[in-house]
């Protein structure tokens, strides 16, 4: 930090750090590029979570102070004011970004550190119905096979999202040749709030897949995406492709369903039994030591870093 920045104050140095860090986003021999949204979104939280702090009577010179009695001061003033579920996770993910990027990685502690049991980030719906597509009687590997005679790309990301749990937008931004780390992929681009997180190459058809979805690839820094499209084309090539496959919500099943699949299956590997949403009475035959450490998992290779999170894809 130079002493220009110093000298200028809290707004001065969380301008020096975001111009150092805001556009990227490390990677182990890469740097990728954040989208203009998501550095926009968190200059916005930070510029505004740091003037709270001074009006809350914390008067911080520089952004380095920050603490994590801090981040639980603005938690504390973010549920008084009102803020959803959403906000707050969202807000204490970015607050998380910026402390690794001050060099204080680990100072932010998950969410439900903060939260006070009643608050609205402890809330959570409980999924009573599965939405997955096994629950809904569909063969997966036909139903893809009926996308992939429409367009081979749309079905392949429609396989990243059944074997790795990926959301849709990560499915198509994903880089197969950046995010092969050998025993895990590594998840970056696409994801919510810029949560990084890896996800097992567990399987030798896991396996397959990425070398698969390696030659769509236009080159080694290239997405599974058709290169000659916009993002916003191609999602709605993508939607097209899902309407004619008769996978939307007024057909009963909607390609998210894929990620819901994803999670039950991790979760009966970790605990040996089914989850609550698709068999009530498995509940009952797993200790909770046991269930709570098989959400923490299912949560992490989702891009969560709640455990409570899980009960939209598990039940409880």
């Amino acid at each position: 930090m130079s002493k220009n920045s110093i000298k200028s104050g809290w707004k001065g140095s969380l301008a020096a750090v975001l111009k150092e860090h805001n556009a990227t986003k490390g990677e182990t021999g890469y740097k990728t590029v954040a989208s203009a949204a998501t550095q926009d979104k968190r200059a916005d939280v930070l510029y505004r979570s740091f003037n709270e702090l001074r009006e809350l009577g914390y008067k911080l010179e520089r952004v380095e102070q920050f603490k994590g009695r801090h981040m639980q001061a603005l938690v504390n003033h973010w549920e008084e004011r009102g803020l959803s579920a959403s906000t707050l996770q969202n807000n204490i993910s970015i607050l998380r970004t910026f402390a690794q990027w001050i060099g204080k990685d680990g100072l932010v502690l998950p969410s439900a550190h903060y939260v006070s049991v009643t608050g609205a980030a402890s809330r959570t719906s409980i999924a009573h119905e599965d939405k997955s597509w096994q629950a809904k009687g569909i063969d997966i590997a036909a139903k893809i096979d009926e996308v992939r005679r429409i367009d081979a790309r749309v079905a392949l990301q429609m396989e990243l999202q059944h074997s790795f749990g990926l959301r849709v937008r990560e499915a198509m931004q994903l880089r197969p040749y950046v995010a092969d780390r050998g025993a895990y992929l590594a998840v970056t681009l696409g994801t919510k709030g810029g949560r990084d997180r890896v996800v097992p190459i567990d399987t030798p058809q896991k396996r397959e897949l990425i070398e698969r979805a390696k030659t769509f690839a236009a080159h080694k820094h290239a997405s599974t995406s058709d290169p000659r499209l916009s993002l916003a084309q191609v999602k709605n090539h993508y939607n097209s492709v899902c309407r004619a496959a008769k996978i939307t919500r007024a057909h009963g099943i909607t390609s998210h369903g894929l990620r819901h699949g994803y999670a039950q299956q991790r979760y009966k590997q970790e605990t040996g039994q089914s989850a609550p949403v698709v068999e009530r009475a498995a509940i009952e035959r797993i200790n909770r030591a046991s269930d709570y450490a098989a959400r923490l998992v299912v949560a992490e290779e989702l891009g969560h870093s709640r455990e409570d999170v899980t009960t939209h894809y598990l039940g409880r």
